[in-house]
């Protein structure tokens, strides 16, 4: 049976462009996915971090996967905030820059093993084109 994957994404339409075309890649390698996180067995939180409001929900939604399953951290938080987001979601499984988001099946299958993965590369080599799941 496949593992589940959610996915939870927050803030503006680029975000939800990026979590499609991760879900893209994930389906495409035969990962389950799945619209309720609660149903995942993994869940991938995609960040927003610019304005007050936003970085609560993001603490708020990671506290509470964090809590129930395997989780990866993305997003404008995570690449705003890089080490200090590693060190201060101890719960995470994974955290990863932007530009990290094109290598979401080699990271989860990372995790799935077992390792907890802390990456951050450049935000110039975040995807601007390619298959995604409209949501």
């Amino acid at each position: 049976m496949p593992i589940r994957v959610g996915m939870v994404s927050l803030g503006c339409s680029k975000n939800l462009v990026d979590s499609e075309r991760m879900l893209a890649k994930l389906r495409a390698h035969g990962y389950q996915l799945v619209t309720e996180p609660g149903e995942a067995e993994i869940a991938i939180v995609n960040t927003c971090g610019f304005i007050q409001s936003a970085k609560e929900e993001a603490i708020e939604t990671i506290l509470e996967l964090g809590a129930l399953k395997k989780i990866i951290l993305t997003g404008c938080l995570t690449e705003r905030y890089k080490e200090e987001a590693a060190e201060l979601f101890t719960e995470a499984d994974a955290v990863i820059g932007i530009g990290d988001n094109r290598d979401i099946v080699d990271i989860l299958d990372h995790v799935l093993a077992g390792e907890r993965v802390v990456r951050f590369g450049k935000k110039s080599d975040a995807e601007m084109k390619g298959d995604r799941i409209i949501t």
